[in-house]
């Protein structure tokens, strides 16, 4: 490469001087082309070097972003799968042993429901056939009490009891009155009559109603 950029600056040199007075004057006419030419090549080598360089950049960085993000998303996903199947089975027997503690408890009520609405109806129900038991003896005592009484004291008075009044047994006025069928009506009398005083007016206005 630098042999042949050498050999054509000093053609173009060559070449310049033949024709010009001056030999620097093909510097910039023909030189700069011709460097600019071979300067081209190592330009050239130099942009493919950085382009190759900057596409193993690109598909390094490439290549790398897609591993990372394929590898992440895919144990992000494992993990979240992981959590939710943690949280179904967390919710799963959760429900599952608040039923058992609700069952229990319904089941616990339901057995004390039934003791409260049996056993005291044992005891109330005792009482009472107790309390009837006891009426019986009770009343049968009472009856018999009666009995022993309308037999004996009774039975002896009834043989001193007239079966009948008689007028002399008569202790009230009304007795007298021949309108009522009451003890010793067989002795009719005639009620005394009471005088009724009149009523003298002194004016021409009533007294009972005349108010000072």
């Amino acid at each position: 490469m630098k042999l042949l950029l050498s050999l054509s600056l000093l053609t173009l040199l060559a070449s310049c001087t033949s024709n010009n007075t001056r030999p620097s004057a093909e510097l910039p006419c023909r030189a700069a082309p011709a460097t600019n030419r071979g300067l081209a090549y190592l330009s050239q080598g130099v942009g493919q070097a950085g382009t190759t360089v900057m596409d193993i950049t690109d598909d390094t960085t490439n290549y790398g972003g897609k591993v990372v993000d394929r590898q992440g998303r895919d144990y992000s996903n494992i993990a979240f799968n992981a959590a939710r199947r943690g949280d179904d089975i967390v919710y799963r027997e959760a429900n599952r042993y608040a039923d058992l503690t609700m069952d229990t408890v319904d089941d616990g009520a339901d057995f004390s429901a039934r003791a409260i609405g049996r056993y005291p109806a044992v005891v109330s129900g005792t009482v009472k056939r107790g309390l009837f038991s006891t009426r019986k003896v009770y009343q049968s005592s009472l009856i018999s009490y009666g009995d022993v009484v309308t037999d004996s004291y009774w039975g002896f008075w009834n043989v001193f009891r007239p079966q009948d009044p008689k007028p002399y047994m008569v202790g009230s006025l009304n007795d007298m009155h021949g309108g009522h069928a009451m003890p010793g009506s067989g002795w009719h009398c005639r009620l005394p009559e009471i005088p009724v005083e009149p009523v003298i007016q002194t004016s021409s206005k009533n007294p009972y109603t005349v108010s000072k």
